[in-house]
């Protein structure tokens, strides 16, 4: 789904996404490893941005395994997830002692190039009931009946959510939204499958 407009008080969290089964291998101390094993779908959080814009995403610990070579270790206090360099779009693994914050007492190993495919950011756009938000998002195509469809988020209207559904022969056109606004639509295009809508706001939502 597709916001084409944001306004007002709402929030905005972005989380790391491993996509699929995965592993990864983290050199230790002493010459020792660490093996991190996600079994599937994982969502890491964003729990520290340094001076340098530096991200570190951590994982749900009910997710991640996380083992050791070393036959001594204890790996109960570990946690672990990906440190992101905006600047580079790269990315490293790390496990720290749970409840480090920094560089001290890190283990870190960059990602192969055949992980980074299973690695993705997603965006939560959320809004409180009662505040002053409005969210309009572009939510897909009903092929059966030939309509596009919007979902508005009032946060303080009388009804939260309401859809539109605007049929494609009536496109281009200008057309009123929910709560206010006008919204030209240009296009709406089978792209590989998709629709795709070309738009343009004449009148924003308004936020009161």
């Amino acid at each position: 789904m597709d916001f084409i407009f944001k306004g007002g008080d709402y929030k905005e969290r972005i989380t790391m996404v491993i996509d699929a089964p995965l592993s990864a291998r983290v050199a230790g101390p002493d010459g020792s490893h660490f093996y991190i094993d996600f079994a599937g779908r994982s969502e890491l959080q964003n729990t520290e941005t340094d001076d340098n814009g530096i991200e570190t995403y951590s994982a749900d610990p009910n997710t991640v395994t996380i083992r050791s070579s070393a036959a001594e270790a204890t790996v109960g206090n570990l946690t672990a997830g990906l440190i992101y360099e905006p600047v580079t779009s790269s990315l490293a693994w790390f496990i720290r002692p749970a409840g480090a914050e920094g560089t001290e007492q890190m283990w870190t190993e960059e990602l192969s190039e055949s992980e980074y495919q299973f690695i993705g950011f997603q965006t939560t756009i959320t809004a409180d009931v009662g505040t002053n938000a409005v969210l309009v998002q572009y939510t897909g195509y009903l092929p059966e009946s030939n309509e596009i469809v919007l979902e508005v988020t009032d946060a303080d209207g009388a009804e939260i959510l309401t859809r539109k559904l605007i049929r494609v022969d009536d496109i281009p056109g200008y057309f009123q939204i929910p709560g206010g606004g006008i919204l030209a639509i240009e296009s709406a295009e089978d792209s590989d499958g998709i629709r795709v809508i070309s738009y343009e706001w004449v009148k924003g939502p308004p936020l009161w």
